[in-house]
């Protein structure tokens, strides 16, 4: 018989928050927030560029490689936009994470790769992207274009 056992790390921020003069939860997530936007332009920057690279990693021929190194930078860009409250960015990325996961077997996931890299630029400026209908129809979109591609590597598997 195996003995089942639980490890329990330490979870320091629990303790700071018990300790007497500490740092209420509201002040923690005040400063917080305060310390996200001292470096939100220079985030803001950044993630375009990443598009940018994005952008032309996509151009290049497809191979493991290039969809590794695409999936690790679309995986950021879904970190850090969610960090920012981008959350239409964030799901558009998360949405191409997960067609970069399957199997290319008819070719035709070059285009839906496009597609949402360029959703991804106009998500990244709410503001001018559209209404939040619009917004909202574009993910939609990319999770459906998502979701035939998984359903079509569903049925071409061959059966057991």
């Amino acid at each position: 018989m195996s003995v089942v056992r639980r490890f329990r790390p330490e979870n320091r921020l629990a303790k700071l928050l018990e300790m007497p003069g500490g740092v209420s939860i509201g002040s923690a997530l005040n400063n917080a927030s305060i310390a996200l936007e001292s470096i939100r332009e220079s985030c803001m920057q950044a993630l375009d560029q990443k598009l940018v690279v994005l952008a032309n990693m996509a151009s290049r021929p497809a191979n493991a490689g290039r969809d590794e190194a695409m999936y690790l930078l679309a995986n950021e860009i879904f970190n850090e936009s969610g960090s920012f409250n981008l959350s239409e960015l964030s799901a558009a990325a998360y949405s191409l994470c997960t067609l970069l996961d399957l199997e290319d077997r008819n070719g035709t996931r070059a285009a839906t790769i496009r597609v949402h890299i360029d959703s991804m630029r106009a998500l990244r400026h709410p503001d001018m992207a559209g209404d939040q209908a619009a917004r909202t129809a574009v993910l939609d979109g990319l999770r459906n274009l998502t979701a035939r591609h998984i359903e079509t590597l569903l049925t071409d598997e061959p059966s057991t």
